[in-house]
C-alpha cells in the first residue's frame, strides 16, 4: 500500500474530454509539429522534443526499450513501470495528435522545464503544459513527466523566489504575525483561504514544485526531507520572518510537522488539515492481511512516499513534539474507500497526532471529504485565527471560547 489518502503527482494525465488540435505543421522530424517558438539545445529540451515527437505520433512505434532509455530507473519503480508508460503515450498520442509547442512558461533550468502546448483550438485560448525533469548527469533520462493544466499566470503579490539554482513561486498577503505559510499543492488549492487569514494575519502560500500547474522550477517528488528544506530555504531568501504558524493539507501535514521537529524555535503552532500519516499504509496492510486480502510485493527500493515515512519515524524517535497551539482538521464524509475500517485508521491516527501536545484539537469537519480547504474552508480559517491568536496569547488556547470548535476527543 502507498499513501492512502496523500496528494500524488500523477505521471502523465489524460485530460479526458479536450478535443484535439486542428492545425499541424510538419519539420524533419517525423510527427513533431512545427513550435511557434525555437526549442533551444540542452538535454532537457532534447527530451522535450523527444516527448513531442511520440505524442505527434511516434509513439505508435515506440517500444519499451525506447521508453527505458528515455525514463530514469526510478520513475519507472515510482511512478509509472514501462508497458504502462508506453500504452499511456501510445492512448494519449491517439487521443490528442497533433500538439504544438508554444513556448515555455518560464525560462528552462539545466534540469527541467514546463512547455505550453496547444491540443485544442487556439481561438479558446485553452492551454495545457508539459512538465519534464531529467537528471542532472549523463544519460539525463526523465525523472518526471506530467501532461496537465498550464501554470496560471503570476497575481500581482506573487513572485519567483531564487533558493540557489531553482526558483520557488510565492504569493504572500496581509499584514502582522505570526506570518501563516500553507503547505499543500499550489496557491490556488488554498483560493478560499488565503484572503480570509490575511484579514487578520501576514499568510503565505506558494507553488511546490513537483506539483501540477506549480509555477515554481520542475522538480521530480520531493521527500520530505527536501520539502521541508525548500520551504525553509524560500521563507529566508524572501525576507518571511518567523516563528511561523505551519498550515498543512494532505501530505503537507506530514510536511510541516517535520519542519516543526526540527526547527521548534521557528515555529509558533500548527494547524494539519486531514495530514497524511506515515503509519496509515503500514496499519491498513495490516487490517487487508487479516482480512485476506492480498497485498502486493513490496518494491525492492523505497520510493519517495517511504522515504517520507522513513523521515517522519526518525523524527519521533527523536523526541517528544515540542508544546506548540496544534489543531488537526478531519475530513467527515466518506472518501470512498472500500471499507469502513479504513476511515476507523485515518481518524485514529489523527487523534494521536492530537494528544503529541497539551490541549492539542481535533476537530472533525463534517459536510468535507479530503479536500477540506475547497469544501469547508471557513473550518479551516477558524482553526488558523484560534492558533494564530494562542500565538499571540497562550493564555487564549485554554479558554472555553477557543475550544468551541466542537473537539473530537477529550
Amino acid at each position: 500500500m502507498r499513501t492512502g489518502l496523500a496528494s500524488l503527482v500523477v505521471a502523465l494525465m489524460l485530460l479526458p474530454g479536450l478535443p484535439t488540435a486542428t492545425a499541424e505543421a510538419q519539420t524533419d522530424m517525423p510527427g513533431l509539429s512545427t513550435p511557434t517558438m525555437e526549442i533551444p539545445a540542452s538535454a532537457v529540451d532534447d527530451q522535450l522534443v523527444w516527448i513531442l515527437a511520440q505524442l505527434n505520433g511516434g509513439a505508435t512505434t515506440l517500444t519499451e526499450a525506447d521508453v527505458r532509455a528515455h525514463f530514469a530507473p526510478a520513475f519507472l519503480m515510482d511512478v509509472l513501470p514501462a508497458p504502462i508508460l508506453l500504452d499511456l503515450l501510445r492512448q494519449t498520442a491517439a487521443q490528442y495528435a497533433p500538439v504544438t509547442f508554444t513556448g515555455f512558461a518560464f525560462p528552462p533550468t539545466v534540469t527541467g522545464a514546463v512547455a505550453h502546448i496547444d491540443l485544442v483550438d487556439p481561438g479558446t485560448g485553452e492551454q495545457v503544459a508539459i512538465y519534464v525533469t531529467i537528471e542532472s548527469g549523463p544519460p539525463h533520462r526523465i525523472t518526471r513527466l506530467d501532461l496537465t493544466e498550464a501554470p496560471a499566470p503570476p497575481s500581482l503579490t506573487g513572485e519567483r523566489v531564487d533558493i540557489g539554482g531553482r526558483t520557488l513561486y510565492l504569493d504572500c498577503t496581509g499584514s502582522g504575525g505570526p506570518t501563516v505559510v500553507l503547505e499543500g499543492g499550489i496557491t490556488s488549492d488554498w483560493a478560499a483561504v488565503q484572503p480570509a487569514v490575511a484579514g487578520f494575519t501576514r499568510v503565505c502560500s506558494y507553488d511546490r514544485p513537483d506539483s501540477p500547474g506549480s509555477r515554481s522550477d520542475p522538480t521530480p517528488l520531493r521527500t520530505a526531507q527536501e520539502v521541508v528544506a525548500d520551504l525553509r530555504a524560500m521563507l529566508t531568501a524572501a525576507g518571511e520572518p518567523g516563528p511561523f504558524v505551519l498550515v498543512g493539507h494532505s501530505l503537507g501535514g506530514l510536511y510541516v510537522q517535520l519542519y516543526a521537529y526540527q526547527h521548534p524555535d521557528e515555529v509558533a503552532g500548527l494547524v494539519l488539515v486531514d495530514p497524511t500519516h506515515e503509519e496509515f499504509s503500514a496499519r491498513l496492510a495490516d487490517l487487508l492481511l487479516e482480512l485476506g486480502t492480498p497485498i502486493p510485493p513490496a518494491p525492492p527500493e523505497p520510493d519517495t512516499a517511504d522515504l517520507s515515512f522513513t523521515q517522519m519515524r526518525e523524527a519521533r524517535a527523536s523526541g517528544p513534539f515540542p508544546p506548540m497551539p496544534l489543531t488537526i482538521l478531519s475530513h467527515g464524509r466518506p472518501a470512498g474507500w472500500p471499507i469502513a475500517e479504513e476511515e476507523l485508521i485515518w481518524r485514529e491516527l489523527h487523534t494521536e497526532i492530537a494528544r503529541m501536545v497539551p490541549n492539542g484539537r481535533h476537530v472533525i469537519a463534517e459536510a468535507s471529504g479530503h479536500d477540506i480547504p475547497q469544501e469547508q474552508p471557513e473550518l479551516v480559517v477558524e482553526a488558523i485565527q484560534a492558533v494564530v491568536t494562542a500565538a499571540r496569547d497562550a493564555r487564549t488556547w485554554e479558554t472555553p471560547a477557543a475550544r468551541s470548535a466542537r473537539p473530537l476527543d477529550a
